[in-house]
């Protein structure tokens, strides 16, 4: 039985992970130990559900999976979605031509874990990240293949190639764009999610769909879209290095994932 008294809500790149998939052998350790405590442990992560479970299957991590920033919910134990928030063709329609109008191109990342492209924009680095996943396409309207988009993406570029479409993104109340420096790939990174959906979100959808109500949620992270769940969260944890707006909310800090710093939270808790 899971101890309802907290949920710990943890990114993975730049805050558990680093180098791709890498956990530091004392992270590793006290994961177990506060699973072998019943802490409740609920990832929050940019990636998608392809990305991610191999790892997972490799630690032996079965437990629940926020990705593509709150827009999917996986549960590893049970290998089963507990919930997907898709984008409505119009809406992808829309947020596509807004794109095409700023000379753009997104990854587009549909409902079955896949990415599309047509000439992205995005950087190199984030193309050969995707690997055998990317789906080059004539057309971006995946909805005539019969699939959904959860998000849109352009990772690793300058800010000023992303920073008038966020504008007209945010003004246009199609979707909640994140931007945000990225410590990945570099640069400046931009995630479009649908409307009002967010790592924080997809916390209290996942805490209503399994009716569990913890006294206290501990966010940890270290990027933009990080930011509304280390705003909302009880205690937030942010890692070293971080952009300043969310050191500002650091209750706690935390060494970086390539030495161990994860494992500090072992001794918050």
């Amino acid at each position: 039985m899971l101890d309802s008294q907290t949920l710990l809500v943890t990114d993975l790149d730049g805050t558990l992970w680093f180098d791709g998939e890498t956990c530091h052998p004392k992270s590793l350790l006290a994961f177990r130990v506060l699973q072998e405590r019943n802490i409740a442990i609920l990832v929050a992560t940019g990636r998608r559900l392809r990305i991610v479970a191999d790892s997972f299957s490799q630690f032996n991590w079965e437990i629940p999976c926020l990705l593509l920033n709150g827009s999917l919910c996986h549960d590893f134990a049970k290998d089963r979605t507990v919930f997907s928030v898709p984008f409505s063709n119009e809406s992808s329609a829309s947020i596509l031509e807004i794109f095409r109008l700023h000379g753009l191109s997104p990854t587009i990342y549909a409902d079955d874990s896949f990415v599309y492209v047509k000439k992205p924009t995005t950087s190199n680095a984030h193309i050969a990240a995707i690997g055998r996943d990317l789906v080059p396409t004539n057309s971006l309207n995946v909805y005539d293949r019969g699939l959904s988009v959860l998000n849109f993406c352009i990772l690793g570029v300058p800010r000023e190639d992303l920073i008038n479409v966020v504008s007209d993104l945010e003004s246009s109340g199609l979707g909640n764009p994140s931007f945000y420096v990225d410590r990945l790939f570099g640069g400046y990174s931009l995630t479009v999610q649908p409307p009002e959906v967010s790592k924080w979100s997809g916390i209290m959808q996942w805490c209503e769909i399994e009716n569990f109500s913890p006294k206290r949620i501990v966010a940890v992270g270290d990027a933009g879209n990080d930011l509304e769940m280390l705003t909302n969260a009880d205690v937030s944890i942010v890692v070293k290095g971080a952009e300043k707006r969310l050191l500002d909310l650091a209750d706690y800090i935390i060494d970086q994932p390539d030495i161990g710093g994860w494992a500090k939270i072992e001794k918050i808790l």
